[in-house]
């Protein structure tokens, strides 16, 4: 694969949350992410997170402490909350934003099959809408919505209080097909990040792409 599938190639979440409900064992959150990746190299592609950079998210979840808080900027279909509920430490949770209603659906579908609804709480709006309303400080935030609003959004985090010390930031999909320039620059520029970068590949492809990890200096 020489670029990046057009949309009209992506799954779309309704039909990709009924495939799992179909196909994945109820209660099992690996089967459910296994399965998700199955229909990712059978059927359609899915621009989740996917099994190679989801080993880079888990490292970060592993650092978290217990009841920690965490928030996802782009569900689509529950990947990456099932990824990151089931690896939480005691009394953590998720909050998972995502614009489209059929995402939405499809996700908190996909988290309940898995068993971790009492994890997490899928909203469906824009993150400058959702961010308002959440109560801090956030521990992890990783964000895999549109690239352009990476920057902005993370600004709004930080001014609405919502970061502290040591709180991490995992941006998806910052490798050179992305054009997330104007995010890597500002959070290994402003001075309020210690950032680093993750070469990895594209969900599914050998295409290069890549994770920023920036932690929060308070």
């Amino acid at each position: 694969m020489s670029e990046l599938p057009s949309e009209e190639d992506f799954g779309r979440p309704a039909e990709v949350g009924e495939f799992v409900l179909a196909e994945a064992t109820p209660g099992d959150p690996q089967h459910v992410l296994d399965t998700l990746d199955r229909y990712a190299q059978e059927h359609r592609f899915l621009m989740n997170v996917g099994p190679v950079k989801g080993r880079i998210l888990v490292d970060v979840v592993a650092r978290l402490g217990p009841d920690s808080r965490v928030l996802e900027l782009g569900s689509y279909c529950g990947y990456s909350a099932v990824l990151v509920a089931m690896h939480l430490a005691p009394g953590g949770s998720l909050v998972s934003v995502d614009i489209d209603p059929d995402a939405v659906a499809a996700a908190t579908a996909v988290v309940a099959h898995a068993g971790m609804a009492d994890r997490v709480r899928v909203i469906q709006g824009s993150a400058r809408e959702v961010i308002p309303t959440l109560e801090g400080p956030l521990d992890l935030v990783f964000m895999d919505h549109d690239k352009d609003l990476y920057r902005g959004d993370v600004i709004e985090l930080e001014q609405r209080g919502l970061l502290r010390e040591g709180s991490i930031i995992v941006a998806d999909n910052v490798g050179p097909l992305f054009h997330a320039d104007a995010y890597l620059d500002y959070v290994r520029t402003c001075g309020k990040y210690d950032s680093t970068h993750h070469p990895s590949t594209v969900e599914y492809t050998d295409l290069p792409d890549a994770a920023e990890i920036s932690v929060f200096r308070g």
